[in-house]
């Protein structure tokens, strides 16, 4: 957390010194996401993942580097996650236990750097960038099954301290981080409409034997609070 801290201050002290010309907006976007989970010891007995929908919302700042070129800080609350599938071992007439849908929660801050290009009353926004990622909390469902039938659900939080989610091998570190790339068109009337992907490159588990990635795809409407990069 301390170092996501300094990014976050070393970001608002850049944007200070050239506060006449930051432009900043909000945006909510649909999130879906997954995860790529891999168990390099024994691939075939890697848990699977389906995508889920999720959501974000965010800031989004606007700093001017040269002509046409931004900094796009977005500090960001975003779910990530997927649905966690396991190949079926249980025996006949047994009841099993397996963690299934993986919320995480995060604190993202994405640092893209966009290029923007005039399009009659309108801009094309494109940029790619890194981006770091602290999760806040995580829940996931613990079902019960009998012969592959679901017959209970119960939500439950992660502990991060602890051993990990039940029946998997999955122990989740909270710090992500990865790249990101986005498209986004500005209307003049200070609405946005973008889309973003972002392609997790530290491995989120600190067990030996996974290893997990986010993986999401973003849709975004937003608003520009002030226009002084138009």
């Amino acid at each position: 957390m301390k170092c996501f801290t300094i990014v976050v201050v070393t970001t608002c002290l850049s944007m200070s010194y050239a506060r006449g010309q930051v432009s900043v907006g909000v945006r909510g976007s649909y999130v879906n996401s997954n995860l790529s989970i891999e168990r390099p010891s024994v691939p075939a007995l890697s848990p699977g993942a389906k995508a889920l929908s999720n959501w974000n919302v965010g800031l989004v700042f606007n700093i001017p580097v040269a002509t046409g070129l931004y900094l796009q800080p977005v500090l960001s609350y975003e779910q990530k996650g997927g649905a966690l599938s396991y190949p079926d071992k249980s025996p006949a007439n047994a009841y099993t236990i397996a963690a299934t849908k993986l919320r995480l929660n995060y604190l993202t801050l994405p640092a893209n750097l966009v290029y923007k290009i005039p399009v009659g009353k309108t801009k094309l926004a494109i940029g790619a960038g890194p981006y770091v990622g602290y999760c806040a909390s995580a829940r996931y469902d613990l079902s019960v099954y009998n012969e592959g039938r679901e017959v209970q659900t119960t939500h439950q939080s992660v502990d991060f301290n602890s051993g990990g989610l039940p029946n998997t091998n999955i122990q989740l570190s909270r710090w992500d981080f990865g790249a990101n790339a986005i498209v986004s068109l500005e209307l003049n009337n200070y609405t946005t409409f973008s889309v973003n992907y972002s392609y997790g490159l530290s491995d989120i588990d600190k067990s030996h034997e996974l290893k997990i990635n986010n993986r999401s795809f973003g849709i975004s409407f937003g608003f520009i609070l002030n226009r002084e990069d138009w």
